[in-house]
């Protein structure tokens, strides 16, 4: 188990919430898919940290501020050796590289080079360990996880991992023998504790309460859910996941909140948004439950 998992981004969430009830534009569905894409790719990379037998500690999405500069690393992998950062790209298709600029080739099209992205998060990281007071390395890649990607002209550089060159590249981790120590353990708790959460939702389209489609969703596909006639879980017809109603309340009440996140959890308001499928008591026991109440009778709300 990672020492800080991985989660859904909130730019992410809020894009599955509006596929989901709203009607998107084609830019804005493949920006979707676009943000869908870079999770698969991170978690490709995380079945293969998971793999590691050696004695280290893995960090996941980091969001660091360094010198005043915003520092987002994928993943992060602390060993005896010292600290691994690696920038993850799900890449398709054939690019080239070329004057130290990469190119996708039926296009000629530059794309920012990631190499760019990790070098400037090594360095400012570098700087942040140092001032935290240790004296540890930091080395940086970029991971190509992707196997149908291919990239003519590579240059001969330890930092680019192409997905033929991955097998070699955790063999040599999994090598290390050396143990951790408590400094190795401090550093990753320091790090772990100035992880920020994004405020900073990039490319949502806007949206309104009104213009958004009531009702419950299943977790696992999306599709609106109807049959509710079972005391404690719902089986989405569509896919035959099944979950508890206190999940799907709670669930459905986090997702209210992450949309308006300047509005007030009612017991009125989650049985609206879930369209009035659930029973008002039912939605009010299960919000009393979870989360804690605030004012009396009629303008109680929850948080």
């Amino acid at each position: 188990m990672a020492y800080k998992e991985r989660e859904k981004s909130s730019s992410l969430l809020i894009m599955e919430s509006l596929m989901n009830r709203s009607n998107l534009s084609k830019d804005e569905r493949n920006r979707y898919a676009y943000l869908v894409k870079g999770l698969e790719g991170e978690q490709i990379l995380d079945r293969r940290t998971e793999m590691l037998e050696c004695d280290c500690l893995v960090l996941n999405d980091l969001l660091l501020k360094i010198n005043g500069t915003v520092v987002q690393i994928d993943s992060l992998l602390i060993t005896a050796n010292g600290i691994c950062i690696y920038e993850v790209k799900n890449y398709e298709g054939k690019y080239f590289y070329e004057a130290e600029k990469l190119y996708k080739l039926s296009t000629k099209r530059e794309v920012m080079s990631p190499l760019i992205q990790i070098n400037r998060s090594q360095t400012l990281l570098r700087q942040l360990v140092e001032q935290l007071g240790f004296n540890v390395s930091v080395n940086a890649f970029v991971v190509f996880v992707n196997q149908q990607f291919t990239l003519y002209q590579a240059p001969p550089q330890e930092e680019l991992l192409l997905p033929t060159l991955l097998n070699e590249h955790f063999a040599r981790i999994n090598g290390i023998s050396a143990r951790l120590t408590k400094n190795h353990r401090r550093i990753a708790e320091e790090l772990k504790s100035l992880h920020m959460e994004s405020s900073i939702f990039t490319d949502i389209p806007n949206y309104e309460s009104k213009k958004l489609k009531r009702g419950i969703t299943c977790s696992q596909c999306g599709v609106f859910m109807d049959d509710f006639t079972r005391s404690w879980t719902c089986t989405c017809k569509c896919c035959g996941h099944e979950e508890l109603i206190s999940g799907i309340v709670i669930r459905h009440a986090e997702e209210y909140k992450r949309l308006f996140p300047d509005q007030k959890i009612t017991t009125s308001v989650i049985c609206k948004w879930c369209g009035n499928k659930l029973s008002a008591k039912r939605i009010w026991n299960i919000l009393h439950h979870y989360y804690q109440s605030k004012g009396k009778g009629r303008w109680t709300y929850f948080e």
